[in-house]
């Protein structure tokens, strides 16, 4: 079996456990490949590797893709391997189009205003089957879809409102810091308990896989657009442009270690 393993300072120690064992170290198209670190070198490495199966060693960052927990439990890992004992997951990805432009993402693909030219929020409705889902204009930084992996990370800390479990080939959509345009809600001052009526904010949703989602833009900007924290190209979006986001027939394949059953 080839495999390979890269990411932060101390990876050599990960490739010599590997020699250790007898496996065949290889960059070159390897059936396995090791991320070591946190979960943002496990996106750099799967875009790397899109054909190898990986097993993320988690570091000293904070991370939920790694299957393993430090170096300290590859060798129990690597007994399993070697006798053929783990299974093989296809974990779901997501992928925006815009124009000539088709990005994928194992978290999250997304389009954001690009604040280095701030002149207003952008403006936008959002269908699904033809449907106006808000029935209102909402207006905010931008949209993102997240996947069943990347619900806890980015989508998280924009939304706080949706998590998937990792076997769900849904996805969730996000209107970034977005809210109604005609929709308000009444919300009350932390100190004085005081109402005040605000702009209604814009509610995540859950989309099924056969589904997609389609922003119409109703007021444009200069956007960047983005999947798993890299830019990948900006667009002068304009009143009629249209962003699709939907699941992406693309997977990532991560080697899985089933847990012992109790009892």
């Amino acid at each position: 079996m080839k495999v390979w393993a890269e990411g932060k300072p101390g990876v050599e120690k990960v490739l010599e456990k590997l020699r250790a064992y007898g496996l065949e170290i290889c960059s070159d198209d390897p059936e396995i490949v090791f991320p070591y670190g946190g979960d943002g070198t496990i996106l750099k490495i799967r875009e790397k590797y899109p054909k190898s199966c990986l097993l993320g060693i988690r570091e000293k960052s904070v991370g939920y893709i790694a299957e393993i927990g430090g170096i300290g439990q590859l060798d129990s890992a690597l007994e399993r391997i070697k006798k053929g004992d783990y299974e093989i997951e296809e974990a779901s990805m997501v992928e925006l189009l815009c124009k000539k432009l088709r990005i994928t993402g194992l978290n999250e693909v997304y389009f954001e205003r690009w604040l280095e030219k701030y002149d207003y929020a952008t403006r936008f409705r959002v269908f699904i089957d033809g449907k106006d889902w808000y029935g209102d204009e909402l207006f905010g930084n931008g949209c993102m879809a997240a996947s069943a992996k990347g619900s806890t990370a980015y989508n998280w800390s924009c939304g706080r409102g949706m998590l998937l479990s990792s076997s769900s080939k849904s996805f969730i959509f996000t209107p970034m810091s977005s809210m109604h345009l005609n929709k308000r809600t009444v919300a009350y001052a932390q100190e004085t308990n005081d109402s005040i009526s605000v702009a209604k904010p814009a509610e995540q949703i859950l989309v099924p896989e056969d589904k997609e989602v389609v922003v119409r833009v109703t007021l444009g900007a200069r956007s960047r657009f983005a999947s798993d924290g890299l830019v990948r190209g900006f667009r002068e979006l304009k009143k009629g442009d249209e962003i699709t986001f939907r699941k992406s027939e693309e997977t990532a394949r991560f080697v899985k270690l089933p847990r012992p059953v109790l009892g």
